[in-house]
């Protein structure tokens, strides 16, 4: 089952993971400012601490001792949130005063110069700043190293508070963007919605263009494409209603004929004129046959009948034959020369072989129709490089050149002509003709006698 794609809800959908992608860009943006402006607030008291304690440092006699007086050692390591240690070490690592243990830096700082690191002391993660005091001016030689550490408590706490104040505006702008786009979405869809309506309450038999004036630009290709379809659905339906009256009025008149010959028949007491009557219902009997029949090809080959063409390459020589050979009895009873004439070789073309032979079985039968008795019809298959021509001709009555173009709709006859055609064979060719994308003419024949009717299809590339 086809999964329904809402595009209320894809819109929706990416702009709420576009904000979410934002506001989360945003918080890890906000987390690491906050932990840097923390670490630099808290660096500095750490460094102020570590100088404060290197202004105690004494040498005496070679040695380097801390002179801290007890309040300045409580005040030191008092802080009400976090833990704090101190640690002073000589020139040759020994300890001066302070917590034994506190991890060193990977390298020592320069001297008069300060680092900060982070390390884990008494199970703790700390931060630590290390200041080297040089003993220069002093009875002694090297550098000491000054080192405070702190808990993060402190750190921890101001990092929370300051995402707090940052993601909060945050988190309601987002809010009031979602309920914004809701609305604005919702606003946006609109005139689809309308669109929709106004297409709901349309009656089966309105197919006239839907208004592109105010539509959303995206949605006029989608109108203008709609709007095409309508119209060819409407030339279509317009086809086949003439289609429909054409033939009911073509098969109105035979039928009634029928009827009146069978009465006729049916109040006759002679015999023969039961035969004769008998005979003109079975020629107008062959007539209406030859008219279903033709109504039948027209419909199965005119634009929107739904045939798709089975295109396949076949020698156009081979098939002309075999249909011309179809049609040499009906050529004798009227005691008409049928002729055929093609190259030995193939002629290879990518077509339909059921509507070219009804094509060219309309082209011979019309070919003999309005050809006089002993006259002549000659069917041939020329090619050249890149084309086939299929040529029927005759020396028949001719076609009138005010009439060249009328003869190929329906139901047209050839005035002063004693056919006994329906006047449709011409309408299935050109109909077949443009399902093969190719072209038909209509000429004299030789020497200015009879039609000479040649279509043209392109050569097939397999051979």
């Amino acid at each position: 089952m086809n999964k329904q794609i809402s595009l209320r809800r894809q819109l929706l959908f990416w702009l709420i993971i576009s904000l979410t992608l934002i506001l989360s860009i945003g918080a890890v943006a906000s987390y690491y400012r906050a932990s840097y402006f923390a670490n630099l607030a808290y660096d500095r008291s750490l460094f102020r601490a570590a100088l404060a304690l290197a202004d105690q440092v004494e040498v005496i006699r070679g040695q380097v001792v801390v002179d801290l007086p007890q309040e300045a050692l409580d005040l030191l390591e008092y802080d009400k949130d976090d833990w704090i240690y101190y640690q002073v070490t000589g020139p040759n690592g020994e300890l001066v005063t302070g917590d034994k243990g506190i991890p060193p830096p990977t390298h020592l700082p320069q001297a008069g110069k300060h680092i900060y690191y982070d390390a884990v002391f008494d199970d703790k993660p700390v931060r630590v700043t290390a200041f080297s005091l040089p003993l220069t001016g002093t009875s002694a030689d090297g550098d000491v190293l000054v080192q405070v550490a702190e808990t993060l408590s402190k750190r921890e706490t101001m990092v929370r508070e300051i995402m707090e104040a940052t993601i909060m505006p945050q988190l309601l702008i987002t809010l009031l963007a979602t309920l914004l786009m809701l609305y604005g979405v919702k606003r946006g869809l609109l005139p689809l919605d309308r669109l929709r309506q106004a297409l709901s309450l349309r009656s089966h038999r309105d197919l006239s263009p839907v208004p592109e004036a105010g539509a959303p630009l995206e949605v006029q290709p989608l109108l203008s494409a709609m709007n095409d379809l309508m119209q060819r659905v409407q030339e279509a339906i317009g086809l086949q209603q003439r289609f429909i009256a054409d033939a009911s009025h073509q098969l109105r008149t035979p039928l009634a004929g029928l009827q009146t010959q069978a009465e006729m028949a049916l109040r006759e007491q002679d015999p023969q004129a039961v035969r004769n009557a008998l005979e003109h219902i079975r020629s107008s009997t062959v007539r209406l046959s030859h008219l279903i029949h033709q109504l039948l090809s027209l419909a199965r080959v005119e634009p929107g009948s739904g045939r798709d063409l089975g295109l396949e390459a076949l020698d156009l020589a081979s098939l002309a034959r075999e249909v011309t050979s179809e049609w040499v009895a009906p050529a004798l009873a009227k005691q008409i020369d049928l002729g055929f004439e093609a190259a030995t070789l193939p002629v290879m073309v990518s077509g339909d072989a059921v509507l070219l032979r009804e094509m060219l079985s309309n082209l011979v039968d019309n070919a003999i129709q309005y050809t006089p008795v002993g006259g002549e019809v000659t069917v041939s298959v020329v090619s050249d490089q890149e084309y086939a021509k299929l040529v029927v001709e005759d020396n028949g009555i001719g076609i009138p050149q005010a009439e060249t173009e009328q003869v190929f709709e329906r139901f047209h006859r050839v005035s002063d002509s004693n056919g006994t055609g329906c006047g449709l064979g011409l309408a299935i060719v050109r109909e077949i003709v443009h399902a093969h994308d190719a072209q038909i003419t209509l000429n004299p024949g030789s020497e200015g006698r009879g039609t000479r009717v040649e279509v043209t299809l392109p050569l097939s590339a397999v051979i």
